[in-house]
């Protein structure tokens, strides 16, 4: 059997946005790779609780057990603020439903959570007419980020959270269970709103057309633009407002992730660690110091750049700031192609954004993930769904 491994370090780069979106640019994921769901069970109401930063985290750690199973492999994944969803290649399906059953663990001894894993081999996916097709888009000069796209996706996640017989569903209890959470990094302030709010947008496009889908998305990317300006005027973060933070309780949150299952001395230890990490930083930062090691001038632009606070996984995802007449326009706007059955949407105003980090090395290999502080697209996805089961004529 051919070695599949890379297929996606292998995929040629698009390299805007724009591509992404579109279908025809996407390759089909190998019928020996499995898609894998991970969510929180009840984020919502978690969220709802005030833990939307214990929920945020789980989500990230997850993908950073994956990323830390063989280094060597490019994992696909797509960040859902709640959980995410990757791709697998069979060859590693072993160490990642080690790594996964890991994470499990983490989220309910750690944070108190139950991360609800499953995994669907695509083959049977497409045994049954579903298409789970992904492409490569630049993020950065340094860093690239996955779009989804086929019905595939939905499916799998459609049979996870049903329980389908075909799903195979993890228990932490059940197999081995260990996971490398190394990279994972939370050790900034929140971003307070510059013009009012942070904005959690998610849109579907629901015909069965996929030309039309795509002109809707177009439309949607046209108006935000047309509303918000250009990328820098709407971009959620802005390197000088990026702020290292000393409050225990945020970074007790990536000390609960690397010292899982280790005694209180070992975690105060590591606390102490990040305080005076960020201190130096802080020094740094406000100097631009540039060492052998990194570009600490570079650094929080860098971390802009390499943030995906826009994505595609057949719905469009972003995270935007802006003011409460943009809002209203945005609203208005998709509303009316609502009233036409082009899309469904969710919106969510939170006061400031949270920032995760995946940090292979401090020179270009770190990607941050972007969320409303409040559980923007978790509460978005509230939203979405409600309007989903009233297009299809079911109760909301």
């Amino acid at each position: 059997m051919q070695d599949t491994r890379h297929f996606y370090r292998d995929l040629p780069t698009l390299e805007t946005f724009t591509e992404a979106i579109r279908s025809r640019n996407h390759a089909s994921l190998p019928e020996d790779w499995w898609v894998v769901i991970a969510d929180v069970v009840g984020s919502t109401r978690a969220i709802e609780q005030g833990q939307y930063k214990k929920v945020n985290t789980v989500g990230v750690a997850t993908i950073a057990a994956i990323a830390n199973i063989d280094r060597s492999v490019d994992i696909p994944f797509v960040f859902g603020g709640d959980g995410a969803t990757f791709g697998i290649p069979g060859a590693l399906l072993g160490p990642a439903q080690t790594a996964l059953r890991g994470a499990q663990l983490l989220a309910r001894d750690s944070f108190g959570l139950d991360l609800r894993v499953g995994l669907v081999r695509v083959a049977d996916l497409r045994a049954r007419g579903f298409w789970v097709n992904l492409a490569k888009v630049r993020l950065s000069p340094s860093m690239t980020q996955t779009s989804l796209s086929g019905r595939g996706w939905e499916e799998a996640e459609r049979m996870v959270k049903s329980g389908a017989g075909e799903v195979l569903a993890l228990d932490p209890d059940q197999g081995e269970a260990h996971a490398d959470f190394d990279g994972f990094e939370c050790r900034w302030h929140s971003v307070a709103s510059f013009n009012g709010h942070k904005l959690a947008i998610l849109v579907t496009a629901m015909s069965d057309d996929p030309a039309v889908n795509l002109a809707t998305y177009q439309e949607v990317i046209a108006r935000i633009h047309a509303i918000y300006g250009e990328e820098r005027d709407f971009h959620p973060l802005r390197p000088r407002a990026m702020h290292l933070s000393f409050n225990p309780a945020t970074l007790s949150h990536e000390m609960r992730v690397r010292t899982p299952r280790r005694g209180w001395l070992a975690r105060l230890g590591y606390l102490l660690r990040l305080l005076l990490l960020n201190l130096a930083g802080s020094y740094l930062f406000a100097r631009n110091i540039d060492t052998a090691a990194t570009q600490w001038s570079r650094y929080r632009d860098e971390l802009v750049d390499n943030t995906d606070f826009r994505k595609f996984d057949g719905v469009l995802r972003m995270v935007i700031d802006g003011n409460d007449d943009q809002f209203q326009a945005l609203e208005d706007f998709l509303e009316s192609r609502h009233r036409e059955r082009k899309l469904v949407f969710g919106l969510y105003r939170s006061r400031e954004a949270l920032v995760t980090c995946l940090v292979q090395s401090y020179n270009g290999n770190h990607l941050h993930f972007v969320d409303g502080s409040d559980g923007g697209y978790a509460m978005a996805a509230r939203g979405l769904k409600a309007q989903i089961k009233r297009f299809h004529g079911t109760p909301a």
